[in-house]
């Protein structure tokens, strides 16, 4: 009997296993076309998020952050798009000879080491958001982070990003192949041992700082403090009734919408990453799972990954009235339209300086 049910699970999970590879190998033919759109639409749009969040009206702790991400998104994306075309596009899955060449090879390296970098200071960014839009709120809008001192921390992540991503560069190498049945050398990245049974001690480094400060620790606190901010939205919410349609109440709705948007944003970040971070957790005490498992879904984190970093603009648009008024301000094709259109309408943007926080109505909300 146990025979049989053993034998059942062994087939259940081969099937599955099929099932993995037969998806994989269908999105891999998918994936260039995809990736590339996104990079196209989010390299374009991040170029106008830095150039209207620059603005001298916009500027405030939070925009700055989010400028510090739209860099970053595009240096992620900008990487990607040779990657995306040589890799997938103008080279075939099964011709090792023109994908590994010395060349592209050590740009894969350099893809890589610069990837895990940029991953690393989009997501310490994105807690630094969401730890100042928390304190600012939980000290009832006492205290806020200046725009020096959040600039300063921005530089701090991206420095700090760089040193942690180290010894990753240095475990990173491109190893030649002999290929005897073509007479020829290929160039290979010499894989990442994730699984730490018999590690050497730099490896076994590398991979704890890219799961934990790369990974695990940046997405529970962006967990932690997104559920903060969300009961707080919801006591925001039950007060904002009860006041109905006061003055403060409608500074309160908008105070509202400004933290709802920092909640898509977070939220983003939490389904285009979380689920990397547990499946490489799972590769450190699982054998083989890294390249048996995690490599079939490579692809499609990867185009979660790319569509967080492109979809920001989308979001601005939506969810703020003083981004939509800044970019048409700056759009030639709109700006006269604007200047009629106006004088009607009441700044709320990304950032409202003009918001009042729910528990003091004569503290103007200057974080965001």
């Amino acid at each position: 009997m146990m025979n049989n049910s053993s034998r059942g699970s062994d087939e259940m999970t081969s099937t599955m296993y099929r099932n993995l590879e037969a998806y994989a190998l269908a999105y891999w033919y998918m994936h260039p076309y995809i990736s590339l759109v996104i990079c196209t639409f989010g390299i374009s749009t991040n170029i106008v998020n830095i150039v209207i969040l620059c603005q001298k009206k916009m500027i405030n702790s939070i925009n700055c952050i989010l400028t510090g991400i739209a860099i970053s998104d595009i240096l992620t994306m900008l990487d990607y798009v040779p990657y995306a075309m040589h890799y997938y596009l103008l080279t075939d899955l099964n011709d090792r000879l023109k994908r590994y060449t010395y060349g592209w090879s050590h740009y894969l390296a350099v893809h890589s080491c610069l990837s895990i970098t940029t991953h690393t200071v989009s997501l310490w960014l994105a807690v630094l958001m969401s730890a100042i839009r928390y304190f600012f709120i939980r000290s009832r809008g006492r205290w806020n982070m200046s725009v020096t001192r959040t600039r300063a921390a921005i530089v701090g992540v991206y420095i700090a990003s760089i040193i942690v991503s180290v010894p990753n560069y240095v475990v990173t190498d491109v190893i030649p192949v002999p290929v005897p049945s073509h007479n020829a050398t290929i160039y290979r990245i010499k894989n990442l041992q994730i699984y730490l049974k018999n590690s050497t001690t730099m490896n076994a480094i590398n991979v704890w700082l890219f799961i934990l400060v790369g990974k695990v620790l940046p997405c529970v606190l962006i967990c932690v403090f997104g559920f903060f901010l969300l009961k707080t939205l919801r006591e925001s919410q039950q007060l904002s009734e009860s006041l109905k349609l006061t003055a403060t109440s409608r500074r309160m709705r908008a105070h509202k919408r400004t933290t709802v948007m920092l909640l898509a944003i977070i939220t983003m970040f939490i389904i285009s990453e979380l689920p990397a971070a547990i499946l490489v957790l799972i590769s450190v005490f699982k054998e083989k799972f890294f390249m048996d498992y995690y490599m079939l879904f490579a692809d499609t984190l990867d185009i979660l990954s790319l569509t967080n970093n492109a979809i920001n603009f989308i979001m601005y648009c939506i969810m703020s009235r003083q981004f939509r008024d800044c970019l048409c301000e700056n759009l030639p094709v709109c700006s006269t339209t604007y200047s009629k259109y106006h004088s009607a309408k009441t700044s709320e943007g990304i950032v409202n300086t003009r918001t009042v926080n729910t528990a003091n109505v004569g503290q103007k909300d200057r974080s965001l």
